[in-house]
């Protein structure tokens, strides 16, 4: 029989039959196994040795492995790059079985759908995302397994479902369309280049049959939801249980997900204001960097999906900044609670975990020290009498700590449990009976049968009574030739030696089998009192969850709180108004990188009845990009619910923050810095509306200047005209100044610099007005440029300025302040008029031997020239 064909490799076979997408790690022994085009897959990807099965002969299989206690660490690369991994285990121990292993595919790990902490980020849902692409709107739903929260949506167009995936950040994205069409790659490609390389995966037909059947007690809370939605749902809910088959996926409720109810960040912003990853791919340089110091992973994660999702309803918003506002003005009462809360840890994915059958006896002994630590968080926010302060903190009412499940698992388990069951050890002395005599005859087995050989001596008067043990026979009671007439009838004789008789008894034999056993049955219930605790966990999960998600709310807000003490952040005043004012903004994150009390804050005003478009100019480095992003942050950290860093701020809500700064590239798809400034800024026209915070930064630099500046113009006077919205415009053309003079909603400021001697010393002041200069070429001497050509750009921008350079070296170009009119386009490098002292000159180096001059002649010969140009 070939090795193909052997039952083991039949039982691989029909593993990869199963799960053809999938790289199945076949388990044999202490390794798992990988063949054929998966071993060689993995071979490449995890860097492992490729061998072979049946090695040299034609059946040869390819093969490679990987020890099963370290499996984890591969299979989470391999889930990293987007792979599939099926867990095909043995289900039986191998030494109680003859012949081949029975061995089955009992989970499938993919990268939206794990649960084990080693494969997921602490302070970020998980989610598994499903689209379903309609002819009449995209059904959008975000599923996190190991958090069981489940949401759906519902968008005009693919567009619209994008951003918001680009919000959520889905791992793994299943992607259908209604009445079973196909998905082409062609989408696939459209969401890979929208998101990143996220793995999509595309889904079949979903009929109304299964909808119902997979929604299940869903179904009802589901027909509030449209038909795409419901679709979308069923997607995700029918990928999960694909993966973990025979287990109860942990859903309790769909969320309806209302997007006009939030602020739209779409992924150009997000990337941009580099709200939660920074340009250089890090973590720590983002705005949520240096506003999360959260205690709990929940709280973390809340406090992410808010500052990705900021409100635009004016009264949720004030109740989130009621909540800060009381631990800002109660040191006291935010450093005791957020003392309690560095004990809760995760329980609310522990609870999801013991709903899954996974939990480890570490994970239900962290359960338990997060429900302690919970009480404690509520016991210190009790003392609170004021009605407003527990309203704000939602105190108010009943607040269940599952009391019941803390006692039971403090009244169980060991101080430390071990990470794993099998392990043992798990159980503190006096919580079973069963367990505590099994225990004390692993551990004294020996002791009891010497009491009991004292108390047969008491009741027999056979001094010489001994309870002995062999290997061969057990054991026995023996006693002496001469006093085995005083044997009891009960007893049964087992064997006659030459030194006397040996007998056994019942009692004797029941307690060297339970002796025997003691090991096993140690085990056996232990694992019984481990299960039923997990299932009380189980139960009780739902429970957790609520009393997760409501300690996740004490943490952000004394989180918030405690940045806004720290850093000197203000209550802004949310309302429902078109105007932003700000006095003496800071960016979060750049002040604090910047040397203490080195950031420079300003005021910002904008208002769509008045100055509603502020033009931005000043030299490179003054500051004006971050200014733009500041006042994008600042709009964002207020309606997401938190203080700001400024002396005052007045919000009126945004609904939109639309963000064009920084030059990038796709080369991917082939487009140009130019290209892609055009794309996002068509996209920002397309979206704005008179409510929306918009903030560009030097359109139009990546052609001609004259295109530049006319398209910079023409996007300049839609926005202030036809959108009417909130605008800060940063620009070098100065020209672009002069729209104030024909708008009355326009404005100039700049970012003010002053030259020094020889020196540029930017003030980082923004003051009203334009600029007066670019002072490029001083910018120019700060990075560096050698003096030569520093020296030759200041006598070219000399000549510009004066004028000099017009005539036969210039080109003609459309003037966008004049229209129908025609202005010069400079050619910096046509030759000026020559006097007689600078043609001598030219002459003069023209005939020079440079080959035969020292430096020093060479020196001298520079300064006669220089002499003679004067």
């Amino acid at each position: 029989m070939s090795a193909r064909a052997t039952p083991l490799m039949q039982q691989h076979a029909a593993a990869k039959r199963s799960h053809p997408d999938a790289i199945v790690f076949f388990r044999l022994g202490d390794f798992y196994e990988m063949f054929e085009d998966d071993a060689v897959l993995c071979a490449r990807l995890l860097d492992l040795t490729l061998t072979s099965r049946n090695k040299g002969k034609p059946d040869e299989v390819p093969m490679a492995g990987v020890p099963h206690h370290a499996a984890h660490g591969y299979i989470v690369k391999l889930l990293e790059l987007g792979y599939k991994v099926a867990l095909c285990e043995q289900l039986v121990d191998p030494s109680t079985v003859k012949g081949i292993v029975p061995r089955e595919v009992v989970r499938v790990l993919t990268p939206g759908t794990v649960t084990a902490g080693e494969h997921l980020e602490t302070a970020t849902n998980n989610w598994l995302a499903g689209i379903d692409v309609g002819v009449s709107g995209v059904g959008v739903a975000l599923f996190d397994v190991s958090t069981s929260e489940l949401s759906a949506a519902r968008f005009a167009d693919l567009a619209s479902a994008l951003g918001e995936m680009a919000r959520a950040t889905p791992r793994e994205i299943v992607v259908g369309g209604a009445d079973g069409a196909e998905i082409d790659t062609d989408l696939a490609r459209t969401v890979n280049a929208a998101l990143g390389r996220v793995p999509v995966r595309p889904d079949g037909a979903v009929s109304a049959d299964e909808i119902a059947t997979v929604l299940g007690p869903l179904a009802t809370e589901a027909n509030a939801l449209g038909a795409s939605e419901e679709r979308a749902l069923t997607r995700v809910l029918r990928y999960a249980r694909a993966c973990s088959p025979g287990v109860e996926l942990p859903v309790r409720r769909v969320r309806r997900w209302e997007p006009l109810d939030h602020l739209v960040i779409d992924a150009v912003a997000k990337r941009h204001l580099e709200l939660t990853e920074s340009m250089s791919g890090g973590k720590e340089a983002t705005l949520l960097g240096v506003i999360d110091v959260t205690k709990t992973p929940p709280g973390a994660r809340l406090l992410r999906r808010r500052l990705l999702a900021p409100l635009l309803d004016v009264a949720r918003i004030r109740r989130r900044l009621d909540a800060v506002e009381v631990f800002v003005n109660d040191s006291k009462l935010r450093a005791e609670l957020r003392s309690a809360l560095s004990d809760v840890g995760d329980i609310e994915r522990l609870a999801v975990r013991s709903s899954l059958g996974e939990a480890t006896p570490r994970d239900l002994g962290a359960l338990r020290d997060g429900l302690i630590a919970s009480r404690a968080a509520l016991g210190i926010l009790g003392t609170i009498r004021d009605a407003f302060v527990r309203e704000a903190l939602s105190v108010e009412a009943v607040v269940d700590t599952v009391d019941d499940l803390a006692a039971e698992l403090s009244r169980a388990l060991v101080e430390r449990p071990p990470a794993l069951a099998r392990e043992g050890a798990l159980f503190v002395a006096g919580y079973d009976k069963e367990l505590d005599d099994a225990d004390a005859l692993r551990q004294h087995g020996t002791e009891l049968m010497v009491a009991l050989e004292t108390r047969l001596r008491d009741q027999t008067g056979i001094a010489t009574l001994k309870v002995r043990f062999t290997r061969v026979f057990g054991w026995y009671i023996e006693v002496t030739r001469a006093q085995a007439a005083k044997a009891p009838s009960e007893w049964r004789r087992k064997q006659t030696v030459a030194g006397g008789e040996r007998f056994t008894l019942p009692e004797l034999d029941d307690l060297a089998d339970r002796i025997a056993h003691a090991e096993d049955t140690h085990r056996e219930r232990e694992l019984a009192l481990f299960a039923a605790l997990v299932g009380r966990a189980k139960t009780a999960r739902e429970r957790i969850v609520a009393l997760s998600e409501r300690v996740a709310r004490w943490d952000v807000a004394s989180a918030l709180a405690e940045v806004a003490h720290r850093y000197d952040y203000r209550r802004p005043d949310v309302d429902d108004s078109e105007s932003l004012q700000i006095t003496d903004g800071r960016h979060p994150v750049v002040e604090r990188l910047a040397a203490a009390g080195r950031f420079v804050p300003n005021d910002t005003e904008l208002d769509t009845g008045g100055e509603r478009l502020v033009i931005v100019t000043g030299p490179n480095m003054a500051g004006k990009s971050t200014l733009l992003r500041q006042v994008a942050l600042l709009v964002i950290l207020a309606q997401a619910g938190s203080f700001v860093p400024a002396r005052s701020a007045k919000v009126g809500a945004v609904d939109r923050v639309l963000s064009r700064v920084g030059a990038s590239d796709n080369v991917a798809r082939g487009e140009s810095t130019f290209m892609v400034e055009m794309s996002e800024t068509a996209e920002i026209l397309r979206k704005a509306t008179s409510r929306s915070l918009v903030i560009l930064d030097e359109i139009g630099r990546g052609t001609s200047t004259f295109d530049g500046l006319s398209i910079a113009w023409a996007v300049a006077e839609y926005l202030d005209e036809a959108v009417r919205c909130r605008t800060l415009f940063a620009t070098h053309y100065h020209e672009l100044t002069a729209l104030a003079e024909s708008s009355d909603h326009a404005a100039n400021m700049s970012v003010s610099a002053e030259e020094v001697g020889a020196d540029l010393v930017f003030l980082h002041r923004l003051v009203r007005g334009p600029a007066s200069r670019s002072y490029g070429v001083a910018v120019a001497k700060l990075a560096g440029l050698p003096e030569s050509v520093l020296a030759r750009a200041r006598a070219l921008l000399e000549m510009l300025e004066s004028g000099s350079a017009h005539g036969a070296g210039t080109k003609a170009a459309p003037d966008p302040k004049k229209k129908g009119r025609v202005a010069p386009q400079l050619d910096l490098f046509a030759a000026p008029a020559q006097t007689p002292s600078e043609r001598e000159v030219l002459d003069t180096i023209k005939n020079t031997d440079v080959e035969r001059m020292t430096p020093l002649d060479a020196l001298s010969l520079v300064a006669r020239l220089k002499s003679r140009l004067k």
